[in-house]
């Protein structure tokens, strides 16, 4: 017997399959060519027009469909037919940021769910799994992250019996979202798309999933400042997209590669992309609001002015509509940064009274509060450059302080470490260099800890700098040196002038350090190990005895304060602390790699058991260690310093 309707859904799947997403739902939409369908090939006709919409982000119809199979489901009693109908309502709430609605839909859905009657395992499984999906995904948006890792975990718990399919890739990709949105761990962010994206390719309808993680990767590169990387995973993810018709998504992408041009600092560019996303947001308020306040941020560094007072009209016109949320938000910054623009005093003064009743707008939009604080303390720096009045310094501290903790909470760790910067400058404008390498030393900290490489690698240049020009500050200091001339060498202007460009991080290029001498003393300055890189034993003896001194100088004095290198002749030294050891390590050059060096060296000495216990052993014993007493250590040695395999 022929049936032509399975000809159409089958020509419908193929299409789906091959990205003509668009023919795919227009075969579907047409119902009278499916009305003989059994209940199992119904289920799959709704499976394909429902994810066809959810690709598409085509809300409202998704939302309608959804309703459509849960009535019917409960015109049958059929419990899974009424779970599927709320699985794609449910979807559709999320994309909608109806969150408080879609918490109290996922409560039917759950008791759906068991309710169930006897299935086929596999097809609970599935179902089980899109529940804990849906769950994660709502957790995730308001910001319930425990919960939401809960959900996935439980998911990957069934991931062998599910097999390869859409839903495994999902919570692959929510769980890179999910490191690097919520825990700004970007290397597991990168391996869970990289997970996801494999599987994607694996699987059947998987345009979408290959879009959404270039996304996500193009995301996590402009997090970490790696904005070449960021824009070729977002071109990506466009032309998929495009592809697929997905225009929410289009819209968003089109958005990110703006910001991410604007931070290179082209700002044409920047606009082509603002405004094509802008021109597809048209219907979502929130969106509109934020796009427009990028396109005037992006006008006013063109110098545009005109440009810059046409966005704003349209934004003042929903400001009048509706005066409330994120619209209030973006129209007082935005109007503040127009009237920063102006020459007139009174002007800047009413940008700053508006820039301090935004940051104490509470928001889930810290992006807009970053930017006020940013905005803020480079007008109240240039009012202490003229002035030089303690009050506004106070102010200016104070501020700080709250951009540090906003910066922090929100993951913001780029601005962070920029922000520590400034303190260094600030500090070194007080003549206190001891507080400014302090501020330097925990920004790398932090810069490497989150894999911000570029921004890491600019903090190290800056304190190599900071060390090479220790007799000038200490000049300075005695001369008591004039506010200007401080002013000029602490670097304050470009620091927070690359906070308000949003500057891409310039970094010069840094050659590798050449080893001089390793060293592992006890605390008390008692040399354990020593290595020599260098082949005129009379000049290694000679140098040895004169770091001996330094180091114990440099323990009791430096170490204890803070400071983690200091700098002799042509010479630097660096050190870290290892309890009950110090790890010292001189060079020559830069200091960027030798402090990956050593972090690595002093991560693996305590990785291998053996090589650890045979240093405590060593200290306890008051026993001096040779390389070819140990071959761990002699082969950890070769590896770091001489091979320079430390990655």
């Amino acid at each position: 017997m022929f049936h032509p309707e399975l000809k159409q859904l089958t020509r419908a799947e193929q299409l789906f399959d091959a990205g003509n997403l668009d023919e795919a739902l227009e075969l579907l939409n047409d119902q009278s060519q499916f009305e003989e369908l059994n209940f199992e090939q119904k289920d799959h006709y709704n499976f394909l027009k429902g994810q066809i919409l959810s690709y598409q982000t085509k809300i409202k119809e998704l939302i309608y469909l959804g309703g459509q199979i849960y009535k019917e489901g409960q015109n049958r009693n059929e419990y899974l037919q009424s779970f599927d109908g709320l699985y794609f309502i449910l979807t559709g709430l999320v994309f909608a940021f109806k969150f408080d609605e879609a918490f109290k839909r996922i409560e039917e859905a759950e008791v759906l769910l068991r309710l169930i009657p006897n299935r086929s395992k596999p097809i609970l499984i599935q179902r089980e799994v899109r529940m804990s999906l849906l769950k994660a995904w709502i957790n995730l948006e308001v910001g319930n992250i425990d919960l939401a890792e809960k959900c996935l975990e439980q998911s990957l718990g069934l991931e062998k019996e599910l097999g390869n399919t859409f839903e495994i890739v999902w919570v692959y990709s929510l769980m890179s979202r999910i490191m690097f949105r919520a825990k700004s761990r970007y290397n597991l962010a990168i391996e869970y798309s990289k997970k996801a994206l494999s599987l994607a390719k694996k699987i059947k309808f998987n345009h979408f999933w290959i879009a959404l993680n270039n996304l996500y990767f193009g995301r996590i590169y402009q997090a970490i400042g790696e904005l070449n990387t960021s824009l070729k995973y977002s071109m990506k993810s466009l032309a998929i997209f495009k592809e697929i018709k997905s225009n929410w998504f289009i819209a968003e992408i089109n958005k990110i590669i703006g910001e991410v041009y604007i931070e290179i600092g082209d700002y044409d560019i920047a606009l082509k992309y603002l405004e094509e996303s802008l021109s597809i947001f048209e219907n979502l308020p929130s969106e509109i609001v934020l796009s427009l306040s990028n396109l005037i941020e992006v006008a006013l560094e063109k110098g545009d002015m005109e440009l810059a007072q046409k966005y704003y009209n349209r934004l003042e016109n929903l400001y009048n509509q509706k005066k409330d949320g994120s619209i209030v938000l973006f129209y007082q910054l935005s109007k503040a940064l127009i009237l920063k623009r102006s020459s007139r005093i009174r002007d800047k003064a009413k940008a700053e009274e508006l820039l301090k009743q935004v940051i104490e707008i509470k928001t889930i939009w810290s992006y807009a509060t970053i930017n006020a604080l940013v905005h803020l303390c480079d007008i109240l720096l240039s009012e202490f450059r003229i002035n030089n009045n303690s009050e506004v310094l106070d102010e200016i501290n104070q501020y700080i302080n709250k951009l540090l903790a906003i910066a922090e909470k929100s993951h913001s760790y780029k601005v962070f470490c920029e922000t520590f910067l400034l303190q260094a400058k600030l500090a070194l404008l007080n003549l206190d260099v001891k507080a400014a390498r302090r501020f330097l030393i925990q920004a790398q900290k932090i810069a490497e800890s989150y894999g911000i490489k570029r921004l890491a690698m600019k903090i190290s240049n800056q304190h190599d700098e900071l060390l090479r020009q220790l007799n000038k500050w200490e000049n300075l200091k005695e001369s008591e040196a004039s506010f200007s001339e401080r002013w000029k060498l602490a670097g304050l202007k470009d620091q927070i002038e690359n906070m308000v460009k949003k500057r891409m991080t310039e970094v010069p290029e840094l050659s590798d350090e050449k080893p001089v001498l390793l060293l592992i003393v006890s605390e008390g300055g008692r040399p354990l190990f020593s290595q020599s890189f260098i082949e005129d034993k009379s000049f290694e003896s000679h140098l040895f005895g004169g770091f001996i001194t330094t180091i114990d100088y440099f323990i009791r004095e430096m170490f204890s304060e803070g400071l983690d290198r200091a700098i002799f002749g042509d010479y630097t030294l660096l050190m870290k602390s290892t309890p009950p050891f110090f790890i010292s390590y001189v060079f020559k050059g830069n200091s960027y790699s030798a402090h990956q060096k050593i972090n690595y060296f002093v991560e693996h000495i305590q990785k291998e058991d053996d090589l650890w216990q045979n240093l405590l052993k060593s200290f306890q014993i008051n026993q001096t260690l040779h390389l070819k007493d140990i071959p761990l250590l002699e082969s950890l040695v070769t590896k770091t310093f001489i091979e320079k395999n430390y990655e």
